[in-house]
């Protein structure tokens, strides 16, 4: 057993030495690309907007966010991606926005690493400026399986978002550190519910009664509450119906690149919401 725990490690370890040379690579060489899943309103039927999804297409093929992602924060690379990750969502929104669908929202995943980077703000302003997406259209997702602190650079840079206008949220909602305190200190508008508690709605009545409570609780908080991983009708009609606000998920659509994007909002006009986002 030993043996094998000592393999282990160390493929482990050099496992994440060979990912930060290859990410240090593919960040030089523009390996990574956006897909972007749409998020509709379970009352209205409607598309609000979507959220961008990292693809590294390496020179072997894809290679999902969970794998490469830990490492780009490990290794501290997470800060010069930033920029890169900023400038082409936006760029990409703004895009949507040419075409025709100029009231969508963009959702924009941040880890915890990110949030303690002092240049954080200058770099989203800036391409905020330069595609002239107004601040209520860019949300920024927090990866809730690690805990932002109540004090220091990360809580100051998460008021700041919000004086600027931007909306954050916690994704993966109930997959880590939540707590009433957690949720309280931070200045957010919407939980994303973590997909396994979609997936294992109905094993058993339990799992509905947390799925219930956790909409309970986001509405007490005033949060909306949107349901990650929605791909059957009869998840959608239980979340509808026990007041969760927002759905994503297969049901509607899998993440998609800008111009299959495109295609696919045209062909859904009829599904896209047309209210400002305030």
């Amino acid at each position: 057993m030993y043996f094998i725990q000592t393999l282990k490690k160390i493929f482990a370890q050099k496992k994440r030495v060979i990912g930060a040379t290859d990410l240090s690579r593919a960040l030089a060489h523009n390996e990574f690309s956006f897909y972007y899943q749409p998020e509709w309103d379970l009352k209205t039927g409607k598309i609000k907007g979507l959220e961008a999804l990292i693809r590294w297409e390496s020179p072997s093929g894809i290679v999902p966010p969970n794998e490469f992602i830990p490492v780009l924060e490990e290794t501290g690379l997470i800060n010069s991606f930033t920029p890169f990750l900023f400038n082409q969502t936006l760029h990409d929104l703004h895009e949507l926005h040419s075409v025709g669908f100029s009231n969508l929202f963009m959702s924009v995943n941040l880890s915890a690493v990110q949030l303690q980077d002092s240049a954080l703000i200058e770099v989203i302003q800036k391409s905020l400026d330069q595609y002239g997406i107004v601040p209520a259209n860019l949300e920024c997702e927090i990866t809730e399986s690690r805990e932002v602190k109540k004090v220091g650079s990360e809580m100051d840079t998460l008021k700041a978002l919000g004086k600027m206008g931007i909306r954050v949220s916690i994704d993966d909602f109930g997959s880590g550190h939540a707590s009433f305190g957690y949720i309280k200190n931070l200045d957010i508008s919407k939980i994303k519910v973590d997909i396994e508690f979609i997936k294992e709605l109905f094993e058993k009545e339990t799992n509905q009664t947390i799925m219930r409570t956790i909409i309970e609780l986001g509405h007490a908080l005033n949060l909306s509450v949107l349901a990650e991983g929605v791909e059957k009708p009869e998840q959608e009609k239980w979340l509808k119906d026990n007041g969760c606000d927002y759905a994503q998920g297969f049901l509607l659509s899998r993440p998609l690149p800008l111009p299959m994007l495109i295609s696919f909002l045209r062909e859904h006009s009829d599904r896209i919401d047309t209210s400002v986002n305030a």
